[in-house]
């Protein structure tokens, strides 16, 4: 399967599949940290001030989050996107009243939409950052996964649309068995995910940002202090295994993977045919519109 990646800005993606049954946009929105809450969550009361705060001190304008994405939602719609994926901090946490906005958001779009999961998207700041936390609010996120947040895949004009959550810097056995599924059948594929792929091209301008290696299968940077505050364990087995079936040849099919997480834009190759994209932060106005095309 031939795919040619088009140089563009950092708010486009355009990669030209052959045998592509329709041209597709697809709006890819990331890390928009929208804080917010109401009685519902009483004990997310003062982290939804001083998130709120935060964040739209960073923001263009200084306007809320929320009002970024909006405005990414709308701008998606007069392109006539076919289709949207948010890969996660799209809200800073699982509060009732974030997930509404979400919701409402999606469906006045009224495209299929794929959602995964980042680690602030499950986290309250007054819990601990745990496997157990996730699970206990990962029932908050069935509605706009399907019913399971970790992995999901949707068509859209013969494109598989493909999600998978690595909030903890890991994926499962069972993940890894439901990528390479997907990437078995033999369709064009997007992957879409939270943290970022480690590459040589990246690693610099992460470590420069955050003075840790903050991407998926790292194999450098950490230290066990920075392994203690960003709470991230050493790669497990499945995780490691995920990360070489995304680089080999089983993932011929695999024309991007697009994420966000360290909060500003990339793009480089992974394999041949295959690039990778972060995707700048929403609360920063960042977006990026994903075309593909059929060749000519």
């Amino acid at each position: 399967m031939a795919f040619e990646h088009i140089p563009a800005d950092d708010d486009v993606a355009t990669i030209r599949i052959d045998g592509l049954e329709q041209d597709l946009t697809i709006l890819h929105l990331t890390d928009s940290h929208m804080a917010e809450g109401d009685e519902r969550d009483p004990e997310a009361a003062e982290a939804v001030t001083r998130f709120q705060k935060l964040f739209q001190d960073r923001t263009p304008g200084g306007v809320p989050a929320w009002d970024l994405f909006q405005r990414a939602l709308s701008m998606a719609s007069s392109r006539g996107a076919d289709a949207a994926a948010l890969t996660g901090d799209i809200i800073h946490f699982p509060s009732h009243a974030a997930l509404e906005i979400v919701h409402a958001s999606i469906h006045e779009l009224g495209v299929p939409t794929v959602y995964t999961p980042g680690n602030h998207d499950w986290h309250f700041p007054h819990l601990a950052w745990s496997e157990a936390t996730r699970a206990e609010y990962y029932p908050r996120f069935h509605a706009l996964t399907e019913g399971n947040p970790a992995f999901g895949s949707t068509e859209v004009g013969g494109v598989r649309l493909i999600t998978l959550d690595n909030s903890t810097y890991q994926v499962s056995a069972e993940q890894v068995e439901f990528l390479r599924g997907e990437l078995d059948s033999g369709q064009t594929c997007l992957l879409f995910i939270h943290i970022p792929l480690w590459l040589k091209s990246l690693a610099p301008e992460v470590m420069d940002k955050w003075q840790a290696p903050i991407m998926m299968a790292s194999p450098t940077g950490w230290t066990l202090e920075t392994r203690k505050k960003w709470q991230v364990e050493e790669t497990s087995k499945s995780t490691q295994e995920c990360y070489d079936l995304l680089l080999s040849k089983a993932a011929a099919n695999l024309a991007g993977v697009f994420c966000g997480h360290v909060h500003f834009a990339h793009a480089a190759e992974i394999s041949p045919g295959c690039h990778q994209y972060v995707t700048a932060p929403g609360f920063e106005g960042g977006y990026r519109l994903i075309e593909l095309t059929g060749t000519e």
